[in-house]
């Protein structure tokens, strides 16, 4: 029973993960969040091979880990309700509660109502006098009057856009019915030894991200207002990094093991919507680093120290903070689980950027 439970977790990979090098950002916030205790490692928070992907035992670092599918017990389990109904945003009876869902219609973006020349595809802009490279994924039906949600979604240390792509944008897409358009960057080589990532020298992947956006909103019929970002391990750095410096620019983010090196600047100190993933005994980002930038936010939307359980379709662990902002609710999710993937993420993470 083991072996065949196991076979259907293939989406729960453990993959690669480094921490992010952000030097240049000048300090707005008091705290630091570091990732690991061995100050004489290189970025990556594995000691002292940053780039061997956690919860196996193979020894190849430059493709996605391989499941292990004779081990079920390495995914975190699915506690919930198999539910795939969107979240219930009564809030528990608590009078602080509110619906995080748009109830005006949709503002395009320059791209509506226009023949739009980009379909789904790879496609390239300069940043930093470099060309970078990222996958658009554009729906079946897309109507080019209608506002799409748009999500940017990150790769891991020494993974690729491709490789998101082959796991359906994190699950998301098969949930999303035809709603949204996806986005999947490319990462640079750096840390010394060339593994792709977001090293974010010189603020060169912000940067990426601007040229992106301009690319796609002036191209495609988005909606301005729901635009998010998530991704994995170094990919959920990304998007802390994005919480910190764009939040202005988008409404939630979805950060799943990540934290963030260096310091949040205060730049763009408006509040965003956050859903934190992290495992209680991730050793490769600690877990006492996610908690930090979880806590940035915490403070930014004003939100309470009081939690209360997430409720819905979520699993009992997860928990929701108390008296934040209207429209900028605050989930954590700590599952029982070490660097890895999160079972059933795609639904979950679904249901929770589908409020908005």
């Amino acid at each position: 029973m083991r072996n065949a439970i196991g076979l259907v977790l293939v989406f729960s990979l453990g993959l690669a993960v480094a921490c992010q090098s952000d030097a240049d950002v000048e300090t707005g916030v008091d705290t630091e969040i570091r990732g690991g205790t061995d100050t004489n490692a290189p970025p990556g928070p594995h000691g002292t091979d940053p780039t061997a992907p956690p919860d196996t035992a193979g020894t190849d670092d430059a493709t996605p880990v391989v499941p292990d599918t004779s081990n079920p017990d390495t995914v975190a389990p699915d506690t919930s309700v198999p539910d795939t109904a969107a979240l219930d945003t009564s809030g528990n009876g608590d009078t602080d509660s509110h619906s995080e869902a748009d109830t005006g219609e949709p503002q395009g973006s320059a791209g509506c109502g226009i023949a739009s020349p980009m379909q789904s595809g790879t496609f390239s802009v300069t940043a930093n006098n470099k060309e970078r490279t990222f996958v658009v994924d554009v729906p079946q039906n897309y109507d080019g009057n209608r506002p799409h949600r748009l999500f940017f979604t990150w790769h891991w240390l020494g993974g690729n856009a491709s490789d998101v792509v082959n796991l359906g944008y994190y699950g998301i897409k098969a949930e999303s019915d035809g709603s949204a358009i996806f986005v999947s960057p490319q990462g640079l080589g750096g840390g010394g030894d060339g593994t792709t990532g977001w090293w974010n020298a010189n603020g060169e992947d912000v940067q990426f991200l601007d040229e992106m956006m301009q690319r796609l909103l002036n191209n495609l019929c988005i909606d301005p207002q729901r635009v998010f970002s998530t991704g994995f391990s170094f990919g959920g750095m990304m998007s802390n990094t994005i919480g910190c410096q764009r939040s202005s620019v988008f409404r939630a983010i979805a950060p799943m093991a990540g934290n963030l090196m260096g310091r949040c600047t205060n730049n763009d100190a408006v509040p965003i919507a956050f859903f934190g993933v992290h495992g209680d005994a991730d050793s490769g980002v600690t877990t006492q680093s996610g908690r930090d930038a979880r806590d940035i936010i915490v403070a930014r939307n004003h939100c309470r120290d009081e939690t209360r359980p997430a409720g819905g379709s979520f699993p009992d662990y997860c928990i929701e903070y108390e008296g934040c902002d209207a429209g900028y609710p605050v989930f954590w999710c700590e599952f029982p689980g070490e660097h890895q993937l999160w079972f059933g993420s795609g639904k979950h993470l679904w249901n929770f950027f589908s409020r908005f």
